[in-house]
């Protein structure tokens, strides 16, 4: 176990949901946050927060609260 182990395991968690499904997130974590976990690259999607666009530059400081409805939407290139 490793020292971040230690302090996620006691913070509170909440429920969000995410892509329409719930999902179980740490008590102030931001959308930044939640995309490092799920090793998503912030650039290359857009997010929709409680029926909201937040700026890519903004993911720092959306803090997802109990209940928040998020919507993550992978771009994708090609031809």
């Amino acid at each position: 176990m490793e020292i971040s182990d230690l302090i996620h395991a006691s913070s509170t968690s909440i429920t969000i949901v995410a892509n329409g499904q719930p999902r179980v997130v740490k008590e102030g974590w931001t959308i930044g946050d939640l995309l490092r976990d799920l090793a998503i690259v912030p650039a290359r999607v857009v997010a929709q927060l409680d029926g909201v666009i937040v700026p890519r530059d903004e993911f720092d400081q959306a803090v997802l609260r109990e209940g928040s409805r998020l919507e993550i939407v992978t771009l994708v290139g090609g031809g």
